[in-house]
C-alpha cells in the first residue's frame, strides 16, 4: 500500500515539475515577443479600464509564479509539497485552508479569472454595440457564476477546487462567446467571425488543462491568449474598451481653423484649444 502511494506521489511530482517548466517557458516566451508591443501600445497610452486590466492580467500571474519559486526555495526539503497535503487533509472546519494556502487555490485562481473575464466582457460588450442592458446582464452573470464557483470550491470540492472554478468560468465564457458569435453571424462578415473563433477556441482549450492537469499552466495559457488579443486589437485599432475607438481615445484631436486672412485666431489660442495649420507650405524657388 505504501509503495502504491509513493508511486502516485512521484507521478504527481513529475507532472508538477513538467507543468511548472512549461509554465515558465511560456511566460518567458511571451515576454520576449510582446514586451516591445506592450511598451509602444500601453505604457504611453492614457489611463483607462482596459489599460488597468491589461497590466493586472499581464503581471498578476508572473507575481504568483515568483511566489511559487520563492516558496520552493525556502520550503523544507523533506516536505516540499506540504501545502498540497494541507489541502487534501483539511477537515470541514478548516475548509478555507484549501482556498488560500497556495497560488493555485480558489482565492488566487478566482482573482486571475475575474480579470480575464472582465476583459472578455468589455470586448463582447463593445462588439454588441455598447448597450447598457447588455453590460449589466453580463456583469450579473459574471457575479453569479463566480459566487457559485467559489462556494462549490470551498464547501463541496475541497480537494479539486480548480474543477469547480473552471466549470463556472466555462459556463460564463460559453454564454458570452455564443452572444458574440450570434451577433457576428447577423451583423458582420467572415473576418469578424474568424477573430472571434481564434480567441474563443484558444481560451476554451485552456480549461481542461486548468481543471485536470495544473491550474497554473491553464491560467497562464489563458492569460497569454488575452494579452495577445489586446495587443492585436490595439494594432488593428479596434474597439477594445467601453469608450470610443483607439484613435479617439489615445490620440489628441486637432481642430484646424483659419480666418479669412489665413491667420490663426487669437481667441482659440488664448482659450487653450488645439489648433493646427493645414495651409499649404510655400513653394521654394
Amino acid at each position: 500500500m505504501m509503495i502504491v502511494s509513493r508511486n502516485r506521489m512521484f507521478q504527481y511530482l513529475d507532472i508538477y515539475d513538467v507543468s511548472l517548466c512549461i509554465t515558465w517557458m511560456l511566460i518567458f516566451w511571451d515576454y520576449l515577443i510582446t514586451l516591445d508591443d506592450e511598451i509602444a501600445l500601453f505604457w504611453v497610452s492614457r489611463r483607462s479600464w482596459i489599460k488597468f486590466l491589461f497590466f493586472a492580467n499581464r503581471y498578476m500571474g508572473l507575481i504568483l509564479r515568483i511566489c511559487d519559486m520563492i516558496g520552493e526555495i525556502f520550503r523544507d526539503a523533506d516536505t516540499p509539497f506540504s501545502d498540497y497535503r494541507c489541502r487534501c487533509e483539511v477537515d470541514s472546519k478548516d475548509s478555507f485552508c484549501s482556498v488560500s494556502n497556495e497560488t493555485s487555490g480558489t482565492l488566487y485562481l478566482t482573482a486571475q479569472l475575474l480579470v480575464i473575464e472582465s476583459i472578455l466582457l468589455l470586448r463582447v460588450w463593445a462588439i454588441m454595440g455598447k448597450r447598457r442592458w447588455i453590460l449589466w446582464t453580463f456583469c450579473g452573470l459574471l457575479a453569479c457564476t463566480t459566487t457559485a464557483s467559489t462556494i462549490l470550491s470551498v464547501y463541496l470540492f475541497q480537494n479539486s477546487g480548480s474543477i469547480a472554478t473552471s466549470t463556472g468560468t466555462l459556463i460564463f465564457e460559453v454564454i458570452i462567446f455564443s452572444f458574440a458569435w450570434n451577433h457576428g453571424i447577423g451583423a458582420s462578415g467572415d473576418s469578424f467571425l474568424n477573430l472571434i473563433a481564434v480567441d474563443s477556441l484558444s481560451v476554451l482549450c485552456s480549461f481542461p488543462i486548468m481543471a485536470f492537469l495544473d491550474p497554473r499552466l491553464g491560467i497562464t495559457i489563458m492569460s497569454i491568449t488575452i494579452t495577445h488579443m489586446l495587443l492585436r486589437l490595439r494594432k488593428n485599432v479596434l474597439p477594445d474598451t467601453a469608450g470610443p475607438l483607439l484613435q479617439m481615445v489615445e490620440l489628441t484631436t486637432f481642430r484646424a481653423t483659419a480666418n479669412a486672412n489665413g491667420a490663426m485666431p487669437l481667441a482659440a489660442l488664448e482659450a487653450g484649444e488645439d489648433v493646427i495649420d493645414i495651409r499649404p507650405y510655400p513653394h521654394g524657388n
